[in-house]
Formats: C-alpha cells, structure tokens, sequence
C-alpha cells in the first residue's frame, strides 16, 4: 500500500514540477505577447514571424474573420499580415522630448578606416 502512495506522489510532484519547469514560462511568455500585439497602433514597427520588418499602416478588423494589419515594408509596398504572424514590436512612433539628433555633427568628421576595417563612408 505505501509503495502505491508513493507512485502517486512522485507521479504529482512530476506533473507539477513539468508545469512550473517548462509550461507556466512559455503560457506566460504567450500571453505577454497576446497582449502586446492587441496593443499595436498606427505607426509601431513589427517583426514577422518570417523575418520581414515593417511600419503598421492600418488595422482591419472584418467582422468574421482574424484580425489584419497592413504593413509598409519599403516605400509605396504594402502587404497584409495577421496580428498571429507578428513576432513583436520593434518600435512606437511617439514623440520624444529630445526630437531626432542633429545630423550635422555626424557628418562634419570623416571617418577613418583602420586596415581591418571596411570604411562606411561613400566616395
């Protein structure tokens, strides 16, 4: 009789120690994802699953169907993906206080090339 008990409980501890190990952090790292997704606006910058990179544009949500986004991946290319088919959010098109760097100072040093290294500046 004890050795039924105890098949049980190491049977119990397996179960929970397999939930705790390896299914509550991929549950939670879905549902985090769920909820990032159902918060993409007009502008934010996404990954797909397949590896394209693209601004949202639109948010179409058809009355019996999966909900669509339309993405700018280049300009004047758009494409439709699923909101299933987004990895994440790269970035939001919010103002910052700061405003974009003056590109100015970028520009007026040159830069140099050491002889391992292929220079970025164009001739």
């Amino acid at each position: 009789m004890a050795v039924m008990w105890s098949v049980i409980f190491y049977t119990g501890l397996a179960v929970a120690a397999f939930y705790f190990i390896l299914l509550q952090p991929v549950l939670k790292k879905q549902k985090e994802r769920k909820k990032a997704v159902q918060s993409l606006q007009i502008g934010d910058e996404v990954v797909t699953t397949g590896g394209i990179i693209g601004e949202v544009m639109d948010v179409v949500t058809p009355p019996d169907g999966p909900t669509e986004l339309i993405l700018q991946i280049a300009p004047g290319i758009k494409i439709r993906a699923l909101t299933e088919a987004v990895d994440r959010r790269l970035t939001t098109l919010e103002t910052t206080e700061e405003g974009p760097q003056d590109m100015s100072e970028a520009t007026s040093q040159p830069e140099t090339a050491t002889p391992n290294e292929v220079s970025r500046t164009s001739a």
